[in-house]
């Protein structure tokens, strides 16, 4: 059997003990990557925080590396979550096209500033990280494939355009202004302001809305 590279986990726990070990270790994991950096952080101090040995830290995560992995996972599955919850209450609450793209976009604003100080390091560390490159380009891929779903769905209300191509230049659009926000100027722009600029900008590219969205919006 092939050995997993040292950044990836070792292992998943699967008794409610382990999985409350595990949680610790990622908790004391972010807590560290927010207050001391990613060079602060070792897998000694994570297991001092966490209150655990460094064995019991290495029966799951073989490196540091292995911890950022983990917790980026964790993180970009939360981030999906909130957005697949973002379309759900959309198609409950029978939106329109314009107020269902604010909705969204609001979602992945918020994906960005939860916990922005930990998702600002990830963002800066995961990169150079196999492993935690292919947790993102996963989370991205089903992000990817909510928004041309949904630009399927309602060809009939769009401008004429090749759905594949509208989501990647969607998705990276709104992705590059989140990102440079938090990276740039995290507490410089307005989150509203912000939320009412994108949709203006995705619905006018969409041919939806007939645009001045932020003058409507009570």
């Amino acid at each position: 059997m092939a050995r997993k590279p040292p950044e990836v986990p070792r292992k998943r726990p699967t008794q409610d003990r382990a999985k409350a070990t595990v949680d610790a270790i990622l908790r004391a994991t972010a807590h560290i990557l927010k207050t001391k950096g990613y060079e602060g952080c070792s897998t000694n101090a994570v297991a001092r925080r966490a209150g655990v040995s460094i064995g019991s830290l290495y029966q799951y995560f073989p490196s540091k590396e292995a911890l950022v992995v983990a917790l980026a996972e964790e993180h970009a599955q939360h981030g999906y979550e909130l957005l697949l919850q973002s379309v759900r209450e959309a198609g409950e609450k029978q939106r329109s096209l314009v107020e269902t793209v604010r909705h969204y976009i609001s979602a992945m604003v918020r994906m960005h500033t939860d916990d922005s100080e930990l998702h600002r390091v990830l963002m800066e560390q995961v990169g150079s990280i196999h492993a935690g490159r292919a947790a993102m380009v996963k989370t991205s891929n089903q992000s990817a494939a909510l928004v041309q779903a949904w630009l399927e769905a309602n060809r009939d209300h769009l401008r004429q355009l090749d759905a594949e191509v509208a989501t990647y230049v969607l998705i990276t659009s709104v992705e590059a202004v989140t990102h440079l926000r938090l990276l740039d100027r995290p507490d410089r722009l307005d989150t509203d302001t912000l939320v009412d600029e994108l949709t203006e900008l995705v619905t006018r590219y969409l041919g939806v809305g007939g645009g001045g969205f932020r003058a409507r919006r009570p």
